[in-house]
């Protein structure tokens, strides 16, 4: 019995310092994490990501190849990972699957980070005081 709490303690330890370790990141540190693991994961043809911004509660994927892809990150609706045929998509569950926020993620693993980073920016963005005068 000591031993299977001295197990639980060790592990509670471990998994609290972690979850902290999320809370903590503002805005900037989770687009910053983002947009640095994004660029590596990202692998479509000859095209690159240049940068990934957020204004207000919209995403945007700036490409290498002068296109950008704008998507509201504010709705009230799970991330899903789905595999296609160009990797990995990150979309909201009720979304089409050509609706994705971000896409062609070459790992599974890579697919689960940039989820929890975007679960993460969504909860920031949802909570942030409205500084547009003309949004609604």
């Amino acid at each position: 019995m000591k031993n299977f709490f001295l197990c639980f303690l060790l592990a509670f330890g471990i998994v609290i310092p972690t979850i902290a370790q999320n809370a903590g990141l503002n805005k900037q540190q989770t687009m910053a994490y983002i947009n640095k693991l994004y660029k590596v994961a990202y692998h479509y043809k000859d095209t690159k990501v240049d940068t990934v911004t957020v204004d207000g509660k919209v995403l945007t994927v700036f490409l290498s190849s002068g296109q950008h892809f704008r998507s509201d990150i504010a709705k009230s609706d799970v991330l899903v990972i789905a595999r296609v045929k160009s990797g990995y998509q990150i979309r909201f569950k009720s979304s089409p699957s050509t609706d994705e926020i971000l896409w062609a993620i070459q790992t599974e693993d890579d697919a689960k980070r940039l989820k929890n980073a975007l679960e993460h920016l969504i909860k920031i963005v949802k909570t942030e005081k409205k500084t547009d005068p003309f949004s609604s």
